[in-house]
């Protein structure tokens, strides 16, 4: 079965977002040029288990003020320098490196916002991406 987000779920990713890749100098803030729209292409492949657990927490997250999600998303990162093993420090860390990619991995690709007219991100860097085909 593919996966799809819910309308919530691609709030709070968008919220999240924000946080990870804001605004920057000649950088598009996340909500500017993030391809949303193609979404559901990058979690098709994804485990079920792990997509319901992520969409539910993006879910939880569109409804949060942003210094309530500022503040999850500052311990998560903090979580990666502590040595505990603990149940919480470990879930931590593994919801910062699952936020962080999917937020890098849309920001960072070469499908943004279709509305989006702007420097890419990736123009910021003078990135060209080479895809060879067979």
């Amino acid at each position: 079965m593919a996966n799809f987000f819910s309308t919530r779920a691609t709030k709070g990713l968008l919220n999240v977002g924000e946080i990870y890749c804001p605004k920057n100098g000649e950088f598009p803030s996340f909500k500017e040029a993030a391809g949303t729209a193609y979404l559901n292409n990058f979690v098709k492949n994804v485990p079920e288990d792990d997509f319901n657990s992520l969409s539910l927490v993006l879910a939880i997250f569109s409804f949060l003020p942003n210094f309530l999600l500022v503040w999850i998303i500052n311990l998560c990162t903090n979580a990666q320098n502590s040595p505990s093993d603990g149940l919480l420090y470990s879930n931590l860390r593994q919801l910062n490196l699952g936020l962080r990619g999917l937020c890098y991995s849309i920001y960072y690709s070469e499908f943004t916002n279709p509305n989006y007219k702007g420097k890419k991100a990736l123009d910021v860097l003078d990135y060209k991406l080479n895809r060879v085909t067979e």
